[in-house]
């Protein structure tokens, strides 16, 4: 037999509390579905985020790697002319040093031999005039075979 609850419970009061029911329970499973959607549309935003940030920085370094190279091609062009120039002084600093210090070297060499009376004063004047005058081509002083020649 029914309760006396129950029977005070109508079917029409039924029937509103299990739509009220179902209803909270749909509002509760749409906020789940909403949350769900939500966390997963949120991290499709922060991937896609996270790749536009990359690409930005890809393009932005691309540029720059743009402007570097076109900065360096300009520039190092008048480096390897400085550097050319430099080199050329370099190079005529030290054949002018190397004919000075060839000087020295026939002078030198012209001194010794008079001193062991190998050779007399006026043919180491003209010798001296020789050497001090006219330095060979290459700044390098007088060659071997000339130094042989002179000698004998």
């Amino acid at each position: 037999m029914p309760s006396p609850t129950d029977r005070a419970l109508s079917t029409p009061l039924k029937l509103l509390l299990y739509g009220l029911l179902g209803l909270v329970s749909f509002l509760v499973v749409i906020a789940a579905v909403r949350f769900v959607f939500g966390l997963f549309f949120g991290l499709i935003g922060l991937i896609l985020g996270l790749l536009s940030l990359a690409a930005t920085i890809g393009f932005l370094a691309a540029i720059g790697y743009a402007v570097y190279w076109v900065a360096s091609t300009v520039f190092s062009q008048d480096e390897s002319t400085a550097s050319t120039t430099s080199a050329a002084q370099t190079q005529a600093e030290h054949a002018t040093g190397a004919a000075s210090a060839s000087e020295t070297d026939s002078v030198e060499r012209l001194s010794e031999r008079y001193a062991k009376g190998e050779i007399t004063e006026a043919e180491l004047e003209r010798r001296l005039e020789q050497a001090l005058d006219e330095p060979s081509l290459d700044g390098s002083g007088a060659t071997e075979a000339e130094w042989n020649r002179e000698l004998n």
